[in-house]
């Protein structure tokens, strides 16, 4: 199901459609409008500062526990501006609660009611920014990460966090099963959390690719781009010069022999279009 609102595509997942239903079926009224609400002013908050910054949303998924934004290279825009708008989702969530408990606080909620919202903001918010794929904050871990290791690599190692915390979440459900505690929410969060980390593991590498791809017009568009400089020996493998590259940044590689004398300054545009052309199996020699 999908709607278009405010010029964004807005999906909601058939499973998340499901549970719903399944909530108020079963009488958990307060429950369900608690976890909508904690799911849609974390969302909310991410559209609204990628807004604030210029970014455009193009499509939002609520899915069955979590919500997913679809940006246009949204690697290849700036490294704070990444991160504010990574992090908007669980502050929204932790802002709201603090404004539950003042009003709690001082008398003007009462307290059985808004301890379940409370509890959900706080759940969302905080769960949040465990650094693991797909959770805002493995995105922030990713983003640091890829300073010192490739794109992929660091897409890859903060998906494998993501499949670990769902390994967690299931033990967690089977030692509280053990003792007659049925917690159904851990064993289903820990099945998506894990669908979704190794959808994020597999598409790294076409991900990366898309962004590369679209480089050059982001260079056009900007008008300029942070360079970096790598050298490459003339018998190194193309693709792992490739992969080492990082859509922040434009590359100039620089080819030297045995003798680390200097053959030739390649741009990553250069690169890149060979292996369209040729394949990623050639040798940085084949460039020259």
């Amino acid at each position: 199901m999908a709607f278009l609102i405010s010029g964004i595509k807005l999906k909601l997942h058939f499973l998340f459609i499901v549970i719903i239903v399944a909530g108020f079926a079963g009488g958990l009224y307060e429950e369900v409008v608690a976890a909508i609400l904690a799911l849609l002013v974390h969302e909310t908050s991410h559209v609204l500062a990628a807004r604030m910054l210029g970014i455009k949303v193009d499509e939002l998924e609520l899915l069955p526990f979590g919500g997913r934004i679809s940006i246009k290279g949204f690697y290849q825009y700036s490294r704070e501006g990444e991160v504010m708008v990574v992090l908007a989702g669980p502050a929204g969530n932790l802002f709201l609660a603090a404004v539950l408990i003042s009003l709690t606080y001082q008398g003007l909620l009462p307290y059985d009611k808004a301890y379940l919202f409370i509890r959900y903001q706080l759940t969302v918010g905080l769960f949040n920014l465990l650094p693991a794929l797909p959770l805002d904050g493995g995105k922030i871990f990713m983003l640091w990460l890829s300073q010192m290791v490739s794109f992929i690599k660091a897409v890859r190692v903060a998906a494998r966090m993501g499949k670990g915390l769902a390994f967690f979440l299931w033990a967690l459900f089977l030692a509280m099963a053990v003792k007659s505690n049925y917690n159904p929410v851990l064993a289903v969060t820990g099945i998506f959390l894990f669908w979704a980390a190794n959808e994020e593991e597999k598409q790294a590498p076409l991900m990366f690719m898309s962004y590369m791809a679209h480089k050059k017009e982001n260079l056009v568009n900007k008008g300029l781009l942070p360079v970096q400089a790598m050298v490459a020996f003339v018998k190194v493998p193309v693709k792992h010069v490739l992969y080492r590259l990082n859509p922040q940044s434009f590359y100039l590689v620089y080819v030297v022999d045995k003798s680390c004398k200097l053959k030739k300054c390649l741009t990553e545009t250069e690169i890149f279009d060979t292996i369209i052309e040729k394949g990623l199996d050639i040798k940085v020699e084949d460039l020259l």
